[in-house]
C-alpha cells in the first residue's frame, strides 16, 4: 500500500490539469511514464545532494557547510511536499530546460590553485541566505518545471518575481570567484542563460491565471529591484 502510494504521489498524473493551447499534451500513459521517470530522478539528485552536505557539514563545520545543509535539506522537502499542481506543461523543452537549469551547477569544480577565497565566501553565504529565504517564501509552490502550484506573494516574492533563481546566481558567482577557471565562468554564463529562459517561461505558462498577471503589474521587476 505504502509502495502504490509513493508511486502515485511520484506520478502527478495528469488529471485535472490544463494543457497550454501551444504545448499538446503527449498520449497520457507516455506523459505519467515520463513524470514519474523524471520526478524519481529528481528525488535522487535532491537526495544525494542532502547527503553530500551531511557529509561536508560533518567533516568541517562552517558557516557555508551550515548553509548548504540547511539549503539542500529545504530543497528536498519542499519537493517531497509540494502542492499539487493546477496545470503543468507537458512540454518535453521546457522539461529539459529545467533539468538542465538544475543540474548544471553540478559540474562546477574548486580550482588550483583557489582564486579570492574570502570575497568568494561572502557572496556564496549571500547567496546561501538569500536562497534559503526565497525557498521559504516560495513553500510548497516550488517546482522545477512550468506549472501553478498556487501564487505566492509574501517574502522575497513582494520585491521580485523569481528570487530563487537570483538567488542561485549570486551562490554560484561566490563559487566562481572563489574557483575562477574558464570552466565554472562559462558553466556560470550559461546558467545565467538558463535561468532567465525559465523564468520567461515560468511567466508565459502563468499568464493563464489573472491573478499572475495582476501580480506582474504590481512587482515589475523578474530579478533585481528597480534594474531587472
Amino acid at each position: 500500500m505504502a509502495i502504490t502510494g509513493l508511486i502515485d504521489f511520484l506520478c502527478r498524473s495528469s488529471t485535472g490539469r490544463r494543457p497550454q493551447p501551444d504545448n499538446p499534451a503527449p498520449a497520457p500513459d507516455v506523459a505519467t511514464a515520463l513524470r514519474t521517470i523524471a520526478n524519481f530522478l529528481l528525488i535522487a539528485l535532491f537526495a544525494q545532494l542532502a547527503f553530500d552536505s551531511v557529509q561536508h557539514f560533518m567533516y568541517a563545520v562552517t558557516l557555508s557547510s551550515s548553509g548548504m545543509l540547511i539549503v539542500n535539506g529545504l530543497i528536498l522537502g519542499l519537493f517531497l511536499s509540494r502542492r499539487e499542481a493546477k496545470t503543468e506543461t507537458a512540454s518535453p523543452a521546457l522539461w529539459l530546460l529545467g533539468y538542465a537549469g538544475t543540474m548544471l551547477p553540478l559540474l562546477m569544480r574548486p580550482s588550483a590553485p583557489p582564486g579570492r577565497g574570502l570575497a568568494g565566501a561572502i557572496v556564496e553565504l549571500a547567496g546561501l541566505a538569500m536562497l534559503a529565504a526565497a525557498l521559504l517564501s516560495l513553500r510548497r509552490s516550488f517546482a522545477i518545471v512550468p506549472a501553478n502550484h498556487g501564487l505566492r506573494e509574501g517574502g522575497f516574492y513582494r520585491l521580485v518575481r523569481h528570487p530563487v533563481y537570483l538567488s542561485e546566481l549570486t551562490l554560484l558567482l561566490g563559487v566562481l570567484i572563489a574557483n575562477p577557471t574558464p570552466r565554472n565562468g562559462l558553466l556560470w554564463l550559461i546558467e545565467c542563460g538558463l535561468q532567465f529562459s525559465r523564468a520567461l517561461a515560468e511567466e508565459r505558462h502563468l499568464a493563464a491565471d489573472p491573478s499572475y498577471l495582476a501580480y506582474c503589474a504590481r512587482v515589475r521587476c523578474r530579478f533585481i529591484p528597480v534594474l531587472l
